[in-house]
């Protein structure tokens, strides 16, 4: 009987050591947990996020509920693609992705607060892009209405001066522009005048020598043209 009794003790020694150790075990399996679950906290603080998913991929060893974890792992690596699309300029992809990170239920409340802030950062961004393209578009438009405006008006009155050229006594060739001059050489062409030969001097001759007769220089050159025939 004495025998059963120091049995029953050693049985209760060992299985109290047994417990006292598992419990050791666990608490500071819990300890390590916790240790590396304040380390992610402060390196996602202080934008450390590779160092914090470190953290918390080592803290999976150490708890069994590992989906809460690994959540968190996530939405750190979301809110690092989501930088990386901003370093780029794709802002619309940006804000998609902080979105993403922001709506994370249990996850850092310091990465939501800085999604929001890059998506109002990316907003702003894009409606910057899209002032610049509206006033380059305009530009455009503006400075294609003036090249035509500017040219048609040239033209006018280039017509009208060849046209009427008798209306402005030119008697020195060298004072005639050349505006004047390659309009006169178009109506020439347009009335079917025979142009072989026919320089910018000669044109300028003709310009002063129909001016004398009162003439528009399309007249004159037409009259003398039917004189040599």
């Amino acid at each position: 009987m004495k025998k059963f009794f120091i049995f029953l003790g050693l049985l209760l020694v060992v299985a109290s050591g047994v417990y006292l150790y598992a419990n050791y075990l666990t608490r500071s399996r819990s300890d390590r947990f916790q240790q590396l679950q304040s380390q992610a906290s402060e390196d996602v603080t202080h934008a450390r996020y590779p160092e914090a998913k470190r953290a918390l991929s080592d803290s999976l060893d150490f708890v069994v509920k590992q989906a809460p974890v690994e959540k968190r792992i996530r939405q750190i690596s979301s809110f690092q693609l989501g930088l990386n699309f901003l370093r780029v300029q794709n802002y619309n992809d940006a804000i998609t992705t902080f979105q993403k990170v922001a709506s994370y239920r249990n996850g850092y409340q310091v990465l939501a607060e800085r999604s929001n802030d890059n998506i109002k950062q990316a907003q702003m961004a894009i409606d910057k892009q899209k002032a610049a393209a509206a006033a380059a578009e305009q530009a455009q438009k503006d400075a294609a209405a003036a090249v035509s405006s500017a040219a048609a008006s040239s033209e006018a009155a280039a017509k009208a001066a060849a046209a009427n050229i008798w209306t402005r006594q030119y008697t020195d060739p060298a004072s005639i522009p050349t505006v004047v001059v390659d309009q006169a050489r178009k109506n020439l062409q347009e009335a079917g005048a025979d142009m072989t030969g026919m320089s910018d001097e000669n044109i300028r001759k003709l310009i002063v020598a129909a001016a004398g007769k009162h003439e528009n220089i399309v007249t004159y050159v037409k009259e003398n043209q039917n004189k040599k025939k």
